[in-house]
């Protein structure tokens, strides 16, 4: 039988597929093109999220190193400590400095910490440098001076060992008196190779060519400010011609942002994100060639084109066959079946090899008759070889967990008559026993009738698929880890405010008992008057649509106690750039707050001192003059006169104003004292019946003294100070029946401690404690309990001064105090004084004083008070001495001169105009050696006493003093 097409059967065949091959081709310019604009978004993407993680990185470094220099310039210890150092660089002051500076290398890994003066000078550095600062940091070090703030410099080479720093300066302002100009400044260096570069180089995933880099402008060049990948020795080093436009480093500089192409340092083709780094004069290069970023594509196109170009000739190859057979004639039925079972063949054929995945044909038997390229490259066996052999011997699969042989998916497919796939972790050995993991499907062939005729087996190599499930594991287990390990708390909420994510720390947040917060909103959390300032944040950050930082909020801890937090956080949104969510970090900073909080108070209560120092010496000159003269006068006047009383009230008022004085002194630290070495245990067992008597029978007093206690160096004086009014506060605390306890024991402090309590010192202790199970106080309270003058007693009860006062003599003492205390729990004070070492002095009561008069020894009276003068002459006067007068030193000199018997003794004022009681002494001393001296005043200032402390052989008298103890000071100076 005969068979031809029409003419017209064939022109519209013709012209189908014609239209056929027409859109392929558009449909295939259109995938691979939209194939390469997807894999370039990307690239954009993956590349501007590193180069913004590196900026986050580098601005939260600079931030967190401004942030040392600004706690620097903060610190009130700090600032008295450099005054102090330069006053007396070899005293104890510079090793309180030193002490600093190695807490700041040791936490935040500082190259180096020193201190300079106003020109640049070295003062005190930890590595003994004596070149601070080098030209190119000069102009930034006196700007930082002149503007009173924190500066950062450039990256400089280090001209001794080339290695790249980064040198933070903190000026330091004398008192943090705002009109003050700078003593000098404490430069912070960092190793940037170390410290910063390491931030820049890292890169999320494997690259063979990915860098990131900063830059830095200079002038019309840019700067490589840290290392390179493809350069060695670049940092700072490589400069890059502003003329060079294709560069990514100048594109930068030139106020690009975002993504660029071009050429780099190399002449390499690459594609870069560049961004500046805000808050410093840097930009942040992050790039890849373009050769590794689209070396994937370039594969994908090429697997694209040819599939497309497979399809076409298929089409054309169709075309060929219906032209001709239209001009065939098929003389018998049987020719005509054969030629077009070999078109369908050699059609299928086509189709087979031109496909990406492998392909074996079998007949109904299981014999192979076809294996495609990739089969061929995948087995191991070639399609002429493999023909006629069976599956099972061509096809070797075995189990990739168990290796036991797997079953045979034609055998099911033959004996089922339906598609099989291939178990999963399934291995392909080839003809050289090389193994891939394979998925794989079979399907039956079938004839008109429906007779299984043979079997296709499609399957694939999934060697990649695993090494990219691999890589998409370890990265998600990275990123995880980063999440689960952070110190602060990564959480996520919906659009109203509820949490739908925290990372598993949420409990060192929260508490260990504490609610898991998923699916609570965040306001459940919060304190309520922080509510309005949190829900202001979370909600401006969805407006604004970028990240933002909170203020200082508080947050419920599961104990019920409030900690402070601070949070930052970004809007999260989809492919179509709607926000769906928000993403955010909390930081735990509770511990800074606190630490705020204490040097406020130190700050307040040491400009409290300065200025109750201030006034003592002119009040206690006052003083002096009406105790003296009322004293004087009570002699003269008899008991029944009624002067007499009136007298006596006047100079007990007198006295009672001189004890606020001394108090006020004591606070202040300006108090003059005579410490001795003492035992603790010793010295308070001595005082435990008069503290008995002090704070009444109702309530008991616990003496708990610990064994081997330290010694301690402190005026026996201070510590009866310290006891009374510590226990007259309990007492007045208790209010009725209660009980007070006093301890003792060895304490030390390790710089760890000391870093978290700003007025701490680490080192040996030795503690004493007094606890009471009185009424306690708030936090409010607590935080004015040492300021003069401030008590929560009704008018006429107490003058605020008691623990004032105990706080003075404990610093004076180089000791701290620390109060616990809750309302209706009681007080707890517990003082912390140093360690000593020497023999303990042993304790000499009083003997009962004896009014002694004198012998008619000369004396030389010095006060630039003529009211004290006059006072003073009239008391010795009275007790048997020559008196000579004088109003002023140089007044003094001339009588001495002058004077032709010897001066047994000169009683001098400290603080005079012309010069100082000690000058004087000094001078007069020189013209009579024998003569001995006796200081008086109100305030010393450091002239015969060190922080308060007498110098050695000094003798001293306290104004305002009593006639009685004048006079047995006299006698005690001129027999010592």
């Amino acid at each position: 039988m005969r068979t031809q097409f029409s003419r017209p059967f064939l022109r519209w065949t013709l012209a189908t597929l014609t239209a056929l091959m027409l859109t392929l081709m558009i449909v295939g310019v259109w995938f691979y093109q939209s194939q390469k604009e997807t894999m370039r978004q990307v690239m954009i993407r993956d590349l501007s999220a590193v180069a913004q993680l590196k900026v986050d990185q580098l601005v939260a470094w600079r931030a967190e190193r401004i942030g040392n220099a600004e706690l620097i310039m903060a610190s009130g210890p700090m600032l008295r400590a450099v005054a102090d150092f330069r006053a007396d660089p070899l005293g104890d002051s510079r090793q309180f400095i030193r002490s600093r500076f190695l807490g700041f290398q040791a936490n935040h890994n500082y190259e180096d910490v020193i201190l300079v003066d106003s020109t640049g000078d070295v003062l005190l550095s930890l590595s003994r440098r004596t070149a601070a600062l080098l030209d190119c940091c000069q102009q930034m070090f006196f700007s930082a001076l002149h503007n009173r703030n924190a500066l950062f410099t450039n990256i400089y080479p280090d001209p001794l060992n080339h290695e790249p720093y980064l040198t933070v300066i903190s000026p330091i302002i004398a008192d943090n008196d705002p009109d003050a100009e700078p003593i000098g400044a404490i430069l912070l260096i960092s190793n940037a190779r170390e410290q910063l570069y390491t931030k820049v180089q890292g890169w999320p995933v494997p690259s063979d060519t990915a860098e990131a880099y900063i830059v830095e402008r200079d002038g019309d060049e840019v700067v490589v400010l840290s290392d390179l990948r493809h350069r060695d020795g670049a940092a700072l080093n490589l400069r890059i011609s502003m003329q060079h436009q294709s560069d990514p480093a100048v594109a930068a500089a030139s106020g690009h942002r975002g993504v660029f192409e071009g050429r780099d340092y190399r002449g390499a083709h690459v594609v870069a994100a560049v961004y500046p780094v805000p808050g410093s004069p840097w930009f942040i290069v992050v790039k890849k060639d373009a050769a590794e970023i689209f070396s994937e594509w370039r594969f994908r196109a090429l697997m694209i084109s040819g599939l497309l170009a497979a399809l076409l000739l298929c089409i054309a190859a169709m075309g060929v066959v219906f032209w001709q057979r239209d001009r065939k004639l098929h003389y018998e039925e049987l020719y005509a079946s054969e030629a077009r079972l070999r078109a369908n063949v050699e059609r299928h054929s086509i189709i087979l090899k031109a496909i990406g995945d492998a392909v074996i044909a079998t007949d109904a038997s299981g014999r192979i008759e076809l294996l495609n390229p990739i089969a061929e490259q995948l087995t191991g066996w070639s399609e002429a070889e493999a023909r006629g052999r069976s599956l099972t011997e061509v096809f070797r699969i075995i189990s990739e967990e168990t290796r036991a042989v797997v079953e045979n998916p034609v055998t099911r497919v033959l004996n089922e008559g339906v598609v099989v796939g291939l178990a999963n972790h399934t291995l392909l050995v080839a003809r050289d026993d090389t193994e891939r993991p394979i998925a794989d499907s079979g399907a039956p062939i079938c004839d008109d009738s429906g007779n299984i005729t043979g079997v296709v087996l499609v399957f694939r190599d999934q060697t990649e698929e695993r090494r990219i499930e691999v890589e998409l594991r370890d990265s998600e287990a990275r990123f995880r880890g980063f999440v689960e390990n952070a110190h602060d708390v990564v959480y996520s909420l919906s659009l109203d405010g509820v949490f739908t994510y925290v990372s598993p720390n949420w409990t060192d947040f929260l508490g260990e008992t504490a609610e898991h917060p998923v699916g609570q909103s965040f306001e459940a959390y919060i304190h309520p008057e922080d509510l309005s300032l949190c829900r202001n944040f979370f909600e401006q950050t969805l407006i604004n649509g970028k990240k933002q930082t909170s203020p200082e909020y508080r947050v419920k801890f599961s104990d019920g106690t409030w900690r402070w937090h601070v949070s930052s956080g970004s809007p999260v949104k989809d492919d179509d750039g709607q926000i769906t969510g928000f993403v955010g970090i909390a930081r735990d900073v509770t511990e800074r707050v606190s630490l705020q909080d204490q040097l406020l108070q130190s700050q307040r209560v040491e400009a409290v001192g300065r200025l109750a120092g201030g006034v003592a010496h002119d009040f206690n000159n006052m003083l002096g003059v009406i105790i003296g003269n009322a004293e004087l006068a009570l002699t003269k006047a008899s008991p029944e006169d009624p002067v007499h009383h009136r007298l006596h009230q006047i100079v007990s008022a007198a006295k009672r104003s001189a004890e606020v004085t001394r108090q006020l002194l004591a606070f202040a630290r300006k108090q003059t004292i005579a410490p001795k070495v003492l035992d603790l245990n010793e010295s308070v067992e001595g005082m435990l019946q008069m503290l008995q008597r002090l704070i009444g029978e109702d309530i008991d007093i616990a003496w708990r003294p610990q064994s081997d206690l330290w010694p301690i160096r402190i005026d026996p004086s201070q510590l009866d100070q310290l006891l009374a009014n510590l226990c007259v506060n309990s007492r007045d605390a208790i209010g009725g029946v209660g009980k007070v306890t006093i301890e003792t024991g060895n304490v030390s402090f390790d710089e760890e401690y000391c870093a978290r309590h700003i007025d701490f010192t680490s080192g040996d202790y030795v503690l004493l404690a007094v606890s009471d199970d009185g009424c306690g106080m708030d936090k409010e309270t607590r935080n004015r309990i040492f300021e003069p003058f401030f008590t929560t007693k009704t008018s006429g009860k107490g003058t605020g001064l008691g623990l004032a006062t105990v706080y003075g003599i404990v610093k004076q003492n180089q000791g701290f105090i620390n109060v616990y205390s809750e309302p209706g729990k009681g007080t707890t004070f517990r003082i912390y004084l140093p360690r000593q070492t020497g023999e303990v002095e042993p304790i000499v009561e009083r003997e009962k004083v004896v009014i002694p008069v004198g012998r008619g020894e000369t004396l030389l009276v010095v006060e630039d008070d003529q009211a004290i003068l006059e006072l003073v002459s009239a008391m010795l006067e009275d007790h048997n001495y020559k008196v000579l007068l004088a109003n002023s030193p140089s007044q003094a000199i001339n009588i001495a001169r002058q004077h032709e018997k010897s001066i047994d003794l000169m009683v001098t004022d400290v603080v005079m105009p012309e010069m100082n009681g000690r000058d004087l002494a000094g001078i007069l001393q020189a013209l009579n050696p024998q003569m001995k001296v006796l200081f008086m005043s109100g305030y010393t200032a450091n002239v015969i006493a060190h922080h308060g402390v007498l110098d050695e052989g000094v003798h001293f008298i306290q104004k305002p003093f009593s006639v009685a103890d004048f006079a047995v000071k006299v006698q005690e100076t001129l027999k010592g």
